[in-house]
Formats: C-alpha cells, sequence, structure tokens
C-alpha cells in the first residue's frame, strides 16, 4: 500500500484533487504493484513492451481529499479479459474511509512496432499475479458519445492545442496524465470556474498523440448534467471523456 501526502501542486485553483494528480499518483502505484509482480516497466521496456492505458473510471467517496491529507493508495490486478488487463484500486484516508475508487483497462504494447499485443507475450505465469477482485464496484466504462453530438447546443467549452516536449513521455506519445488537464480543461466553463467539482470521471483513451500534434478538445453538456468531451486531432479521435460534476 503506498502511501502519499497532498500537496498544494495536487490541487486546482478551488482545491479540488485534479484529474491529472490523481492519475498520476494512481499510475505510479500500478507501475510499483506491476513492478513486485515481474511486470513493471523496468522489467517491461527492455524487452520492448510496456502496458499502455486505453480506459480508466474513478468514483469520489464522501469527499475528495483536501490539502496535507495523508492518503493510502491499494492497487491490484483484477483479471485478464479478452486480451486487456484490469487493475483496479482505491485511496483511502488515515481513518481507512474510501475516499476515491477506481477501475482501468490496460493493454500490452510493442514499443518498436506500435501495435498491441496478447497477453502471453508477458514473461510471467499469470497464475502468480493473484488476481481477483477485491470488493470494488467501478467498471472501466466505456465513454460512448451520441452521433447527434454536433447538433447539440453550443459546446461547453472548446479549445486547440498543440503538444509540446513536457507532455510526451519515454513511451513517445502524450502521458495518460496530461489528458486529465486537457479533460478538466474542458469541464471547468470559464464562467463557471468556481462551482467545479467532480464525482466522477471516466476517460477512453483511443490513439497516441504525438509531439507537435495539434488536438480539438471540446465538451458539450448532457440533459442529465453530465460533460462529455472529445478530443480530436484532425479525422482521428484521441480520447472521449465523461465527467460527473456536483456544485457541492
Amino acid at each position: 500500500m503506498d502511501k502519499t501526502m497532498i500537496s498544494y501542486y495536487d490541487l486546482d485553483c478551488n482545491g479540488t484533487l485534479k484529474f491529472s494528480a490523481f492519475l498520476r499518483m494512481v499510475h505510479i502505484a500500478a507501475d510499483i504493484n506491476a513492478t513486485e509482480l515481474g511486470v513493471g516497466f523496468a522489467q517491461l521496456a527492455p524487452l520492448g513492451m510496456s502496458f499502455v492505458l486505453q480506459r480508466f473510471s474513478a468514483q469520489v467517496y464522501e469527499a475528495l481529499p483536501a490539502y496535507g491529507e495523508e492518503v493510502q493508495i491499494r492497487t491490484w490486478p483484477a483479471s485478464i479479459e479478452r486480451g486487456t488487463f484490469i487493475r483496479k484500486g482505491e485511496m483511502l484516508d488515515k481513518k481507512s474511509r474510501k475516499r476515491l475508487e477506481w477501475a482501468s483497462l490496460w493493454l500490452l504494447f510493442d514499443l518498436n512496432e506500435r501495435k498491441i499485443l496478447r497477453p502471453a507475450a508477458l514473461p510471467v505465469d499469470f497464475a502468480l499475479m493473484g488476481l481477483g477482485d477485491q470488493g470494488t464496484t467501478v467498471v472501466p466504462e466505456k465513454v460512448d458519445i451520441p452521433a447527434d453530438w454536433l447538433a447539440w447546443e453550443q459546446p461547453h467549452n472548446a479549445y486547440t492545442h498543440t503538444v509540446r516536449y513536457a507532455e510526451v513521455d519515454t513511451n513517445k506519445h502524450v502521458n495518460n496524465a496530461v489528458y486529465g488537464d486537457w479533460a478538466a480543461n474542458a469541464a471547468a466553463h470559464p464562467s463557471e470556474e468556481a462551482a467545479f467539482r467532480w464525482q466522477a470521471f471516466h476517460i477512453n483513451y483511443l490513439a497516441e498523440t504525438r509531439l507537435n500534434d495539434e488536438i480539438a478538445v471540446t465538451s458539450r453538456k448532457g440533459d442529465n448534467g453530465d460533460i462529455l468531451i472529445v478530443g480530436e486531432s484532425g479525422a482521428r479521435r484521441s480520447f472521449t471523456a465523461r465527467v460527473v460534476c456536483t456544485n457541492s
């Protein structure tokens, strides 16, 4: 179980834990656990392989942790389904109360050929990975964008961003945590910035985004108040996201 302290740089201007900070914490914890199982980045990279994130869903319980709180992060491999790896986890406070729960779906990726690999390519015995659920209910949700998306009212927010050097990781594409900032920028309309609080967050990574790519990010509010977000690079859809917000 990994312990970490919530710092001011993990928070947005409202004192709310940022998507990107949370994604970064989860990714670090996942790699630590994967390394213990023999399939961490340091062990797979020399073999030309790495795990890449395809879907991520998170749910807030009680309230997001605040500045200065010490939290504990638990994560474990839950299952292998249809060639994908399901990893789950939770964030607990010092009193062992659940503050966040998440589920993620990962693919095994060939770093040289830039293609998806089957689970059998892993240099481990799956029976030794301790697969299994540990009481979590969140699943890595598929974010569907309705066919009439463009016919909805004017975008909640829209902007175009050019990928820069610091946003690309050693796998030669935009790090998954960076998409969290892009999604948050689209979810937080400037006129409503002070009221922006998230209760659930779902993101699907659909295509690699690389250095100097231009990505157009657009968000629209659904009838239930959820915010749907699409990121596109040219004719290619790079990611989709859905954010459930609360004003409390």
